[in-house]
This record gives C-alpha cells, sequence and structure tokens, in this order.
C-alpha cells in the first residue's frame, strides 16, 4: 500500500488529489508494461521510471490524468539492492529503461510481460521454454536522432516521453561497429547544409555483413550539392550504402553505394532494399530461426506470412515441398524474388494481409503457416486462418498483447499453444520477442464464407 494513502503521510494527507509538482512518498508495488514502478495514490495508478517492486521512494508528480499520474523519482528510501547501470547514460537517455534490475528480476519481469498478456486472455501454455537472452554488445540496428542549430549539433537517443535529443557517447547494447561511428558521424553531419537545413531529423543505422548501411531522415530534400556531400560522407564513413528519406516510413532513396549490402539466408543471398525491417540482433534471429526449423517437418508445404525479406522461411526451403511468401512491401518482394529466381517450388506475393488476408481457399494448400507480423499483429489474418483447414501455425510477434489477442482466436478455433519461447533482444527495454508453435488435433474443412 502506498504511504500517499496515510492520512498521517503529510505529503498527500487523506483525499488530498495530487496536482503537477506535487511530492509524495510512495511504495513500489509492480512494474507496469512500460517498466515503470507502479503504486496507487488517490486511487489512481501512478508510474515512476527506474524503480522497482519493494522500493520505496519519495516522487515528484509530472503529470496527471483521470485514470492515472506519472512521476519522477527524487529519492529513494527504502528497498533492495539494486544492480549497477552500465551505461553512463542511462536515466537520461530514453532508450533503456531497466538497467538498474538485478539480473533475476529483469528476467523475471521479461516472462512476467508475456504471462501477464496470456493471463487477461485465459491462454494457457503446455510448454514454456527457457528465456533466450542476446548478449551485451549485440544490436544490430539502432535509430539516432540529431537536432542542428547554427554552431553545434547534437545526435543521439531521445529523451524519455520528449523529442529532446541526448547526446550519446556510448552504448553497450550496440554492436561496436555501430557505436563507433556515433563520434564521427556527428562531426560529418555538423558539416552538412543539408542536416542545417532540416535543424531536425533521424539517422536509420544498420550493420550488414557488408559494413555501415545508413539511411538519412530529414524533411528537407537534397539538391545537386547536397547529394555530392552525402556521397562524401559515405567515404569519409567507410558506409556500405547511403540513403535519404524525407520521413520514416516513406521509401528510402539510395544516394551512394560503395559494397551492395548482402544478407544470406540459408543458400539464398537477399539484396535488402534502404531501411528493410531486420530482427534487432543477429542471435535473437538465429533463436527464432531454431524454432521455425525445429517445427515445422521435413517435406511440409510452408506459407510465410509477413514474410519481410524471408529470414524466417528461406533456411529451411531446400528442405521444403512449396514454400510461399507473402510480404507487403513490393521493394523488399521484388529483392526475394531476385534470391529465389529459378527456385520452382518457391514463390513470392506482394499483399497486404491486413486489408487483403489470405482465405481459407487459398490457405488449403499449405501444412503449416509461419506469421511474424509488425505489433500490431495478424488479427485479419488470424481470422482467416481459425476458419481454414491448415493444422499448425507458427506465430513470431515483439507484442504479447496483439500476440494474446489473436491467440484467444485461434484457441477459440480449436488451436492449442503447444510450445511458446520468450526471446530478450531488446536488452533493458520492456520490450520482449517470443515465438510460439499452435497445432490443432484435426483439421477443419475449408470454409470460403
Amino acid at each position: 500500500m502506498s504511504r500517499a494513502h496515510s492520512p498521517s503521510n503529510p505529503c498527500n494527507p487523506c483525499g488530498f488529489a495530487p496536482q503537477p509538482g506535487a511530492e509524495l512518498e510512495v511504495e513500489i508495488t509492480r512494474l507496469g508494461t512500460s517498466g515503470d514502478g507502479e503504486a496507487v495514490v488517490a486511487g489512481r495508478k501512478l508510474f515512476v521510471p527506474f524503480t522497482a517492486p519493494g522500493e520505496r521512494w519519495r516522487v515528484r508528480v509530472t503529470a496527471v490524468t483521470t485514470t492515472l499520474l506519472r512521476a519522477e523519482p527524487v529519492a529513494r528510501l527504502s528497498g533492495q539492492e539494486r544492480a549497477e547501470p552500465i551505461c553512463r547514460h542511462f536515466g537520461t537517455c530514453g532508450g533503456c529503461a531497466l538497467q538498474h534490475l538485478p539480473l533475476e528480476s529483469y528476467r523475471a519481469f521479461k516472462s512476467a510481460r508475456i504471462r501477464a498478456a496470456l493471463a487477461r486472455e485465459r491462454l494457457e501454455v503446455a510448454s514454456e521454454l527457457p528465456l533466450v537472452s542476446a548478449p551485451l554488445a549485440s544490436r544490430r540496428r539502432v535509430r539516432l536522432a540529431f537536432a542542428a542549430a547554427r554552431d553545434c549539433l547534437t545526435l543521439g537517443f531521445r529523451a524519455r516521453r520528449s523529442h529532446r535529443v541526448i547526446a550519446i557517447e556510448q552504448c553497450p547494447i550496440a554492436r561496436p561497429e555501430l557505436a563507433a561511428a556515433f563520434a564521427p558521424l556527428r562531426a560529418e553531419l555538423a558539416r552538412l547544409a543539408l542536416v542545417r537545413r532540416a535543424g531536425s531529423g533521424e539517422v536509420a543505422l544498420t550493420l550488414v555483413p557488408q559494413g555501415l548501411d545508413l539511411a538519412l531522415i530529414a524533411a528537407q530534400p537534397p539538391a545537386r550539392e547536397d547529394r555530392e556531400a552525402l556521397a562524401e560522407l559515405a567515404r569519409a564513413l567507410d558506409l556500405a550504402r547511403l540513403s535519404w528519406a524525407a520521413k520514416t516510413e516513406e521509401s528510402a532513396e539510395v544516394i551512394a553505394v560503395r559494397r551492395a549490402p548482402l544478407l544470406r539466408f540459408g543458400a539464398f543471398s537477399v539484396a535488402p532494399p534502404p531501411g528493410v525491417f531486420l530482427q534487432a540482433t543477429k542471435e535473437g534471429e538465429q533463436a527464432l530461426q531454431a524454432a521455425v526449423q525445429a517445427w515445422v517437418p521435413a517435406g511440409a508445404r510452408l506459407v510465410d506470412l509477413f514474410a519481410g525479406t524471408g529470414a524466417l522461411s528461406l533456411p529451411l526451403a531446400d528442405r521444403l515441398a512449396r514454400l510461399l511468401l507473402v510480404e507487403r512491401d513490393s521493394q523488399t518482394v521484388m529483392a526475394v524474388r531476385r534470391a529465389v529466381a529459378g527456385s520452382g517450388h518457391i514463390a513470392v506475393e506482394t499483399r497486404d494481409l491486413e486489408r487483403r488476408p489470405l482465405d481459407p481457399s487459398e490457405l488449403a494448400g499449405f501444412d503449416v503457416a509461419l506469421l511474424d507480423p509488425p505489433r500490431a499483429g495478424a488479427l485479419s489474418q488470424c481470422r482467416a486462418l481459425a476458419r481454414a483447414s491448415i493444422a499448425r501455425l507458427i506465430y513470431a510477434s515483439c507484442a504479447p498483447e496483439s500476440f494474446a489477442r489473436d491467440a484467444r482466436l485461434l484457441v477459440d478455433a480449436g488451436f492449442r499453444i503447444t510450445a511458446l519461447r520468450p526471446i530478450d533482444q531488446f536488452l533493458f527495454s520492456p520490450e520482449v520477442e517470443l515465438i510460439a508453435l499452435f497445432e490443432r488435433a484435426s483439421p477443419r474443412r475449408p470454409d470460403a464464407s
């Protein structure tokens, strides 16, 4: 119980409704889904970052709504031993939320995120496999923000719940090749007239086997002299490729290619378009691939939905009778088609599965469906899968809540979650990946309605 509920607590007398700026003394009872500590004050949940269950804190209220409060920590009053943060930017940079948790508590939180989402949907798992954790210095893609003024440029991550850019000099979760590029990238960007005109924007850095693949995201389009300067930046930083886009969601324009990026999946090499989705770590990708390898029988006919570059299905293509990869992004589809050209049992289709999911008649030719949808999940496609004859599904997700919602629909259609593996490739964030196997005892007759 929060001490803020006690009439004897001078920081929050009984009946007092806290306002921004008020200081309270609270006890943290649990961690919320965002990794913030949670207490209860005046009948509303109060969330405090960088705190842990069992701790008592003096906090300052920063935001008030009709349903919840947010506060910043002021002073820790009591609690168990905490972990020493491994990064000096922890607490100001908005990238990590959980470096203060002891290892056992941290791992328990990751698994609890999944269990809580399943419990809300009254779902059971026959076998939960051990958590797979990526090591430090393993993240192969980062998105940095920049803010340019007349005489300086700040490059780093955004502050928590803010657009303010925090200058970053180190990142212990990023691959060393990425972290080593921060300082020279800051210096090179500061020289660009395009960056100064834009004032703000982002830089997406991805480590591919050929080096760094950089996408500059800035509202200002590059003029001819800007393109020359960007090509020089690619040379100065020894980039594999440099691209520009006006917005994150828009297709990027390639400015310079010094070594064409190639991703190897089994026997296939995919030349990814700029900004293509990759799993956050190679270790996380390998854990997902291992689960797919174990759960797809030899000789199966597999449909890979939300396929991306085919990272999860192409490694086992040589032991499949048939493989169909379905992906919304047309550039990614073209890249995969080029990679699998000449493989008669592999097809690739461009399709928005939320707007136009594969229906039961289209799914009838497959034994196994593999899904790796975006955070919003795959509700429309799962509705179609629930009516299809297919008896085995493999579902990878980075969002336990949307996964559990979709899983409820599948379980109601006769599936069971027979195995689930949590994967921690988003180190020190509240996010967690999972991959699960769904099986149905007897196939349904396809329903094309």
